[in-house]
C-alpha cells in the first residue's frame, strides 16, 4: 500500500478533529462552529482554527451564513445529484484513459480498502467509511496518471462527505451493502471492460440522490 508519512500541521489536525465530529454526528447539520470556542477548547490560537474552518468549508462540510457565521452543511437533493453526476463522469473518463487496465498497485490497495470497509460497516463507523470511500474512488482516478483530472475530482470530496452525513441523518446509510457495492466496481475493472466499469460507476453514484429524492417526495405525499 502506498503511504503518506507527512506530518500534519496544526491546521490539519484541527480540521481533522472537526471533520470527525461532523461525520460522527457529534456536531449536527445547522449547528454553528464558533472560532473563539474552538480555539479555547483546544488551547490553540485563532489563526489555525480559522484556517481549519476555511479548509472544511472548501471540502463542503460547512458553509458561512449571514447572521449565523460558520454552520455545518447538509446537502440538498439537487446539490447531491449535480455533484455525483460530475464526480462519476470524471471517474468514467479516468477508466477510459487507462482502458480499464488498472495497475496492480491500485488493485491491491482497493482490495485492502474493501476489507477495511467491511469492518467499518459492521461497526457503523461513518467517519472511517467516508475516508475509505474517498481512498477507493481516488484510486480509480489517480490510476489515470492525469493530475488535472485528479485535481478536479478532489474538488468534490467535501460534497461526498456531506452526502454520507445526509444519508446517515436520513437513516439511509446502506451499511450492509456498502462494501459489496464497491466490490462490483473493482470486479468490473478486473474484467478490463471499459463500458461495464463505467456503467457500474454511474449506477453506484446515482442511486443515492434518487433514493433521497424518492424519500423526500414520499414524505410530501403523506
Amino acid at each position: 500500500m502506498r503511504e503518506n508519512v507527512m506530518k500534519k500541521t496544526l491546521r490539519e489536525q484541527i480540521a481533522e478533529i472537526l471533520r470527525k465530529k461532523i461525520l460522527s454526528g457529534e456536531i449536527k447539520p445547522g449547528e454553528r462552529l464558533i472560532e473563539a470556542e474552538i480555539s479555547e477548547e483546544y488551547q490553540v490560537s485563532r489563526g489555525p482554527v480559522r484556517e481549519a474552518l476555511r479548509q472544511i468549508e472548501e471540502e463542503g462540510l460547512v458553509t458561512y451564513l449571514s447572521h449565523k457565521g460558520c454552520v455545518v452543511r447538509e446537502l440538498t437533493y439537487e446539490d447531491m445529484q449535480e455533484s455525483y453526476l460530475i464526480r462519476s463522469a470524471l471517474e468514467m473518463l479516468a477508466v477510459e484513459i487507462y482502458e480499464a487496465n488498472l495497475p496492480k498497485e491500485y488493485e491491491d490497495e482497493m482490495e485492502e480498502i474493501l476489507k477495511e470497509m467491511e469492518g467499518a460497516s459492521s461497526t457503523k463507523d461513518v467517519y472511517s467509511i467516508v475516508e475509505l470511500d474517498e481512498r477507493f474512488h481516488c484510486c480509480i482516478v489517480e490510476a489515470s496518471g492525469c493530475s488535472k483530472l485528479l485535481k478536479m475530482w478532489k474538488m468534490l470530496e467535501g460534497d461526498n462527505a456531506a452526502t454520507y452525513l445526509t444519508m446517515s441523518n436520513e437513516v439511509l446509510m446502506p451499511f450492509a451493502v456498502i462494501a459489496r457495492n464497491h466490490r462490483w466496481i473493482l470486479e468490473a475493472l478486473q474484467s478490463h471492460n471499459v463500458s461495464e466499469t463505467q456503467r457500474k460507476i454511474r449506477e453506484h453514484y446515482m442511486v443515492v440522490p434518487q433514493t433521497l429524492y424518492e424519500k423526500k417526495h414520499n414524505k410530501e405525499k403523506k
